[in-house]
């Protein structure tokens, strides 16, 4: 894992090497072991290096040994032996044994096309000096992130992390008021847009061409549903087929790999598999809320059963300072309440191992949440309206949003910066159903927007890589076009990957009520430690927010919250908290 820096353009000489060190540092976390530069006269290509394949002779910047062109990369690419093999028969010629050569390889053969043969989670941008020309791409689910802007002088700035942008010393940020609506919305911005007006990202699943003046970007993969007949039996055995060569993949590395242990099905599940491709026990790790959310009791009896070696860490209530590093640390707003404790656990894995196997994507993959069946399971009496009057998609985005449409025409002082726009093009134009919609949401919006942001941010805070087996692609589209009844039906969510782990683990462990990973937000705020910072931050005319929210409304909420107990209002306070920590923590690089 790393970061990565470029800029590009016709009039770069006005960044020194104390903008491009500044930058770097800015990125030091992501990458802790090395860092390089490549200058040339119409291109500077920076990166900071965590060291987990070909250890000796994997430094970038990295240059071609035939060609006129450099890479900086930031990923893995798990199918890196298998690419070298066939690009030798074609008579190519190696320098090192690192997957960042195989890229640049790989794009000499296909050209753009070189991403349909990369299997991995990337973002990275090869220079081609002699044509001029910056290809830029970012992997199918956009577990890396990959920002870009434009200076002053017009020159192309990108970047693993906004920071960097700003710490090059030639841009400041505009405020995107529309995202904060959608944030407001979610707890995340969508991953097609950022917080700021002039800050931009490369979608995921595409990639991007920069000549002459000129950005194109273009989309290269996305999940189509090509019904394929097959029998439930057959598609279990696919499936376990599918993500034992995922996790075997992934578990490639000059450095000992750790895996995530929950408790729950999908890293029990990754763990189990894991082990058989590992010479010794391998380390696992989990996270307990004490008295409130539990799982540790689940994650020991997985361990022992699988025989890992297990490691376990206690997320205390009180932790406001931790909370502010993490935000601060976050270069847009942003309010999962797991963000916390996955960034203690980061932390403590990251003293163990280099690299972690994750359960991500297995809810959205196999329907593994309520809201898939919810509007089957809806009165008529309690729900008469949304029961005859919404499809389930559409009941779904009214159930997920934190303010609703009518409490943020009392929130904001400003009306106009109320955005609907948080529903992509790809789900607009489908003719799916309702539940296909859904499971595309999830799959184009809140997996990357919430859940692989907080993965990468947290794991690479902590310089620690995250490797997640459920979103592979050649898995992804195997499971994306079974029936919906082989993955979830009214009683059993993940029907497939609990008949898999059932095999393994007793029915007690693997049917039990799903918990999630998310913390006790309502017990934190009833806490004295947060109670007092709520007040201390929302309860004041200086809070930052109040520029452009409305304070009496918020402070009406906070009330009914402590003083009468609507405990409706705890998400709602503690993402109002979220932001206004983001903006205290943020404000110097951005205007107004």
């Amino acid at each position: 894992m790393c970061g990565i820096l470029g800029i590009t353009g016709k009039n770069i000489k006005n960044y020194t090497d104390e903008d491009i060190n500044s930058a770097l540092d800015s990125l030091s976390k992501r990458g802790p072991d090395d860092r390089g530069v490549e200058k040339f006269n119409n291109c500077i290509l920076g990166q900071t290096r965590l060291s987990i394949i070909d250890l000796s002779s994997g430094h970038q910047p990295m240059k071609d040994n035939q060609k006129n062109i450099t890479i900086t990369f930031n990923g893995e690419i798990y199918n890196y032996q298998e690419l070298k093999k066939k690009l030798e028969k074609k008579g190519y010629v190696f320098s090192t044994n690192s997957d960042t050569e195989i890229i640049l390889k790989t794009y000499q053969e296909y050209g753009n096309e070189c991403l349909k043969h990369l299997d991995g989670m990337f973002a990275f941008a090869i220079w081609n000096n002699d044509k001029k020309r910056l290809f830029m791409a970012r992997d199918r689910f956009g577990k890396k992130p990959f920002y870009y802007t434009y200076d002053n002088n017009n020159n192309l700035i990108f970047a693993s992390e906004i920071k960097a942008l700003f710490k090059s010393g030639q841009i400041k940020g505009k405020i995107n008021y529309e995202a904060i609506d959608n944030y407001l919305t979610l707890m995340y911005i969508p991953p097609w847009k950022t917080i700021y007006k002039n800050i931009y990202v490369i979608p995921p699943a595409s990639y991007a061409v920069f000549e002459k003046n000129n950005l194109q970007i273009k989309k290269y993969w996305q999940l189509e549903k090509k019904i394929v007949p097959i029998t439930y039996i057959k598609a279990k055995e696919k499936i376990r087929h599918l993500l034992t060569k995922a996790i075997e993949k992934r578990m490639i590395a000059d450095v000992e790999i750790g895996s995530f242990l929950s408790g729950g099905v999908d890293s029990t599940l990754v763990t189990s598999l894991a082990q058989p491709f590992s010479k010794k026990p391998i380390k696992t790790f989990s996270v307990g809320y004490q008295n409130y959310i539990d799982e540790l009791p689940f994650a020991i009896e997985a361990a022992k059963k699988i025989q890992t070696d297990h490691h376990t860490l206690q997320a205390k209530d009180d932790m406001v300072q931790e909370l502010k590093t993490v935000i601060e640390y976050f270069d847009e707003p942003h309010a999962d309440s797991s963000d916390f404790p996955q960034y203690l656990l980061s932390k403590f894995v990251a003293n163990k191992v280099k690299v972690a196997l994750s359960g991500d994507g297995a809810d959205e993959l196999f329907l593994g949440y309520g809201w898939y069946t919810r509007h089957k399971n809806l009165s008529y009496r309690a729900h008469f309206k949304e029961k005859v009057f919404m499809n389930p998609f559409n009941g779904y985005i009214n159930a997920i949003q934190i303010f609703t449409p009518k409490e943020k025409k009392d929130l904001w002082k400003n009306r106009s910066y109320i955005n609907k726009n948080f529903i992509n093009d790809e789900i607009k134009n489908s003719k799916i159903s309702s539940v296909e919609k859904i499971n595309l949401f999830d799959l184009t919006t809140y997996l990357p927007g919430q859940l692989l942001t907080k993965a990468d941010r947290m794991g690479m805070m902590n310089s620690l890589e995250v490797r997640s087996p459920f979103i592979d692609h050649h898995l992804a589209e195997f499971v994306y076009n079974l029936p919906d009844d082989y993955k979830t039906d009214n009683t059993i969510f993940k029907r497939i990957l609990k008949e898999i782990l059932g095999e393994t683990m007793p029915d007690k462990f693997v049917h039990r009520r799903k918990q999630g990973f998310g913390a006790p937000v309502k017990n934190w705020l009833q806490k004295d430690t947060f109670k007092n910072e709520i007040y201390a931050k929302l309860y004041t005319k200086t809070a930052d927010i109040y520029s452009f929210l409305d304070e009496q409304f918020i402070k009406t909420m906070i009330d009914d919250f402590y003083l009468k107990g609507n405990d409706r209002y705890n998400y709602k306070i503690w993402v109002l908290y979220c932001l206004e920590l983001w903006f205290n923590s943020h404000k110097q690089y951005f205007t107004l």
